[in-house]
């Protein structure tokens, strides 16, 4: 597993270079895939540089990612996820929020991931037989089990707005019952600082693997629990997912923010 886990640090850290770089040079170009969902040389070019990594050293391993450079596959025996700039949206408005991420799935459950933070030179890794770790240190979750006082981070699912009100809803439970609500625009960051317990829990809706794949493996490794909305095991492709410190704050986030129907 530590073999594993070494190759997505480098696959992390060479598309952070990359990343990094665009920052300082500002995009080559910027495209809109959607409304207000973008994509720029920067995320083509770090999953360009990540999957020549990872293909270099398991050519027979297929790869999903977030543009294209992989195929499109369900729940494979063994597959890499990458999201090469997860928090684009933030990246092109010059907001400091976004992470390279890299995950390793086997039968369709998060295994191993890293995820580098290239602003603040952070790099979270870790997953399962392997702790979790942030610049090599190891981390753990906060351990809160009270909701009341919960530091909980979501994400606005603005791909999908069929259920928007239902969510709203959910958001304003979550206002009122916990210690604070924040939205920072990557769900990858979200998901490693609850498991290094910057925040509790952590919720979003509509969400695709590459978003949720290394992270994921994290919060596990640092001792947190991941759940899609019907408390199962369903949220790499399901497109929903609960992460929190302890199953209690994951179950009690879950009741307030999703199931108080």
């Amino acid at each position: 597993m530590k073999d594993m886990l070494d190759l997505l640090v480098t696959a992390a850290l060479a598309g952070g270079a990359i990343v990094s770089k665009a920052a300082e040079d500002g995009p080559a170009w910027i495209r809109e895939k959607r409304a207000n969902d973008f994509v720029t040389a920067a995320d083509e070019a770090a999953e360009k540089a990540i999957a020549q990594i990872l293909y270099g050293a398991y050519p027979e391993i297929p790869l999903l990612a977030e543009e294209g450079s992989g195929h499109a596959l369900g729940a494979e025996e063994k597959v890499f996820c990458v999201d090469p700039l997860d928090g684009t949206n933030n990246f092109v408005h010059g907001i400091p929020i976004y992470c390279v991420s890299v995950g390793f799935v086997e039968a369709g459950e998060p295994v191993l991931g890293a995820v580098y933070d290239p602003v603040h030179d952070e790099l979270f890794s870790g997953g399962r037989d392997v702790p979790s770790t942030l610049n090599g240190n190891p981390i753990s979750t906060s351990g809160r089990k009270d909701f009341s006082g919960a530091f909980v981070a979501t994400g606005f699912p603005f791909k999908k707005l069929d259920r928007i009100e239902h969510y709203v809803q959910g958001m304003k439970n979550v206002c009122i019952d916990s210690g604070g609500l924040r939205r920072c625009g990557s769900a990858a960051l979200d998901l490693v600082w609850t498991a290094c317990g910057r925040f509790d829990c952590f919720w979003e809706w509509g969400l695709s693997p590459w978003d949720v794949a290394a992270a994921a493996a994290i919060v596990r490794g640092a001792g947190g629990t991941v759940t899609d909305f019907e408390g199962g095991h369903g949220y790499l492709f399901g497109g929903t997912i609960v992460a929190g410190a302890t199953p209690e704050i994951t179950e009690a986030l879950l009741r307030d923010a999703w199931n108080f129907i």
